[in-house]
């Protein structure tokens, strides 16, 4: 598409969609046309992987031309947008400035304003923020609102605007200008009546200009809204400005507490950089590696099956992007014990360790804008790691893209929305090889390829499974690899032999699919009935039939937790159910072959 070029182009997305060319309004008539360039500007700079947008344009039950329709709408829209819109081997991605999408002005903007701000510059931040509330026009992209994939973005989008004029409206008050303050915060106070700090400017601002029964029947309107939606009182800040202005002492002067965190000296724990060490022989993965560290988007999740090195990667990754980000690299676990981890503990630990005082924050909402102003104007590097589902994740991501954040997961999270996807599978055989080769010694492994290959075929090819198997020949100097590639083909308690000091290969397995609350220990449990670990996809329904509803949706659950993947058989173009096969790892097979064999004899 390199002929197709690019015009002066304009959009608009905070409110209806707008799009305008060379100055002039461009109709886009067909409804999912005009979905399809919805999404690609409300990710605007990310890649947007095709399967997405398949599922955003025709819901659960897409044609069979699907793929083939969505590059018809891309063609359309490049005769309107230019070369914007490119296709990068997964999905699309359409590249714009600020100076053409007004959601990229708006985040400059306050950016900007929130800067000056810091720098004590109030006067030309109640500019800059002013400039970024009014390119909100109203509710953006309402008429694609039932499209989850456009839902997501719009409340993201909301949010910031939200955070972004509480931060303008108190400057304005502070500035003398309630007056002109009242007559946006009439508006806004009364479409989100359960928002504090817009409550809190408005009382303030009526205080001011005198009207104090208005801003006392302010707060008891915000009391009875809250107690009806949450049923939770006001909370203690907004009280004592109730009782101030009741006392007749007035409003106190506006703390301005969405800049205050901001306005702070920089702590002096900084963050600086905690990874934990970077392993010197880590092979392969380069293809992953390159796509991570190409990728514009500022979200990337890493997904894969037990033992496939996601975190791994993830640490080796962020070793090469913690240059970039000086403000700090850090990981995350997402999970303690087996248990998950609320999003308001790990932002209160991260932002004391910084030096932040947020002792006495008690609404986990107040915790959580106090955690983006803090990553607003900074470039942290954050490794989410062990991601349990979506929701875990959302909360703990900036609202800006100046930092970047890498998410690990056992489980797909399909509903996570606008993130960059990579996929781990078991290493090939070379890889295989090599990293053994690292671990005991060239000659030894290559000694005795054929063994060697038997060993892969029997057990796997995981980073995990070799790397207890390195350490346990390492310990072993003088075992035959055949010799053991006799004892692996022989034994049923084959992951009995995968134990190297305190890693244990079936204690992983117990953590992950033993656990009587994991959703799919049933279905789990049922594939040890099979002949594995590649499965027929009759045969798989008709075991799984059953086991948690029906057995083509609990082949969905078992892809999604990266228990199983695809394998296709054929390569035309058009691939069917029928014409896929299902495999598992083959030690994961086993041991649910184990975990069978319990349960029946329970």
């Amino acid at each position: 598409m390199g002929d197709v070029t690019s015009p002066e182009l304009h959009c608009s997305i905070l409110g209806p969609l707008e799009v305008r060319v060379a100055g002039r309004g461009a109709v886009i008539g067909a409804p999912k046309q005009r979905l399809l360039l919805a999404i690609l500007l409300c990710h605007a700079n990310a890649v947007i992987a095709s399967d997405q947008l398949i599922d955003s344009l025709w819901g659960e039950t897409p044609p069979r031309t699907a793929r083939k329709n969505l590059q018809v709408y891309v063609s359309a829209l490049r005769k309107i947008v230019g070369d914007r819109i490119s296709f990068q081997g997964w999905g699309y991605r359409m590249r714009a400035t600020s100076e053409e999408l007004d959601l990229l002005r708006f985040l400059e903007l306050g950016k900007s304003g929130r800067a000056a701000a810091r720098s004590g510059d109030l006067v030309s931040a109640a500019a800059l923020l002013g400039d970024a509330v009014r390119l909100w026009r109203t509710r953006p992209l309402e008429e694609f609102c039932h499209v989850p994939l456009v839902a997501a973005e719009v409340g993201r989008f909301t949010e910031l605007f939200l955070s972004i004029y509480e931060d303008w409206v108190e400057l304005e008050i502070e500035l003398g200008r309630h007056v002109e303050a009242l007559t946006s915060l009439d508006i806004v106070a009364a479409r989100f009546p359960t928002r504090e700090r817009i409550t809190a400017a408005r009382m303030t601002a009526l205080a001011r200009c005198g009207r104090t029964a208005e801003a006392l029947a302010t707060f008891d309107n915000l009391r009875r809204h809250l107690a009806a939606e949450m049923g939770i009182d006001p909370s203690p800040m907004i009280g004592k400005l109730y009782q101030s202005i009741l006392r007749g002492e007035g409003p106190p002067p506006v703390r301005l507490p969405g800049l205050a965190v901001a306005a702070q000296p920089r702590p002096v724990r900084a963050l600086a950089n905690r990874l934990p060490r970077d392993i010197h022989d880590f092979v392969g993965r380069e293809a992953e590696i390159r796509r991570i560290l190409d990728e514009p988007a500022p979200v990337t999740l890493i997904t894969g099956g037990l033992g496939t090195g996601k975190t791994t990667l993830a640490v080796h990754v962020a070793h090469m992007l913690a240059p970039a980000y000086p403000d700090g690299a850090v990981v995350i676990s997402l999970r303690r014990g087996g248990v998950t981890r609320s999003a308001a503990e790990i932002q209160r630990e991260i932002l004391e360790d910084v030096g932040l005082d947020v002792g006495g924050v008690r609404e986990d909402d107040v915790l959580a804008a106090i955690w983006r102003s803090w990553l607003a104007d900074r470039k942290v590097l954050l490794v989410l790691d062990d991601a349990p589902d979506e929701s875990s994740v959302r909360t703990l991501l900036p609202g800006t893209a100046s930092s970047r954040v890498l998410v690990t997961s056992q489980s797909r999270l399909s509903g996570l929305e606008s993130v960059a996807r990579i996929g781990l599978e078991d290493l090939c055989p070379s890889e295989g090889i090599e990293f053994l080769s690292r671990l005991v010694g060239r000659d030894r492994v290559h000694g005795d390829l054929p063994a060697v290959l038997r060993i892969f075929r029997r057990c796997g090819l995981s980073p995990l499974v070799l790397r207890v198997l390195g350490g346990r020949l390492a310990r072993l100097p003088h075992l035959p690899l055949g010799m053991l590639a006799d004892r692996l083909e022989r034994t049923e308690n084959v992951l009995d032999e995968f134990v190297a000091g305190d890693v244990s290969l079936r204690r992983r397995f117990e953590d992950s699919y033993a656990r009587p609350a994991w959703p799919h220990r049933a279905a789990f449990a049922a594939l040890g009935a099979l002949d594995g670990p590649v499965f027929g996809h009759e045969e798989l329904v008709a075991a799984l039939d059953g086991v948690e509803g029906p057995g083509e949706r609990v082949i969905e659950l078992l892809l999604e937790a990266n228990v199983l993947s695809i394998t296709p058989i054929e390569t035309d173009a058009d691939v069917v159910a029928h014409s896929m096969a299902y495999s598992m790892s083959p030690l994961a097979h086993r041991f649910a072959v184990e975990l069978r064999g319990d349960g029946c004899r329970r």
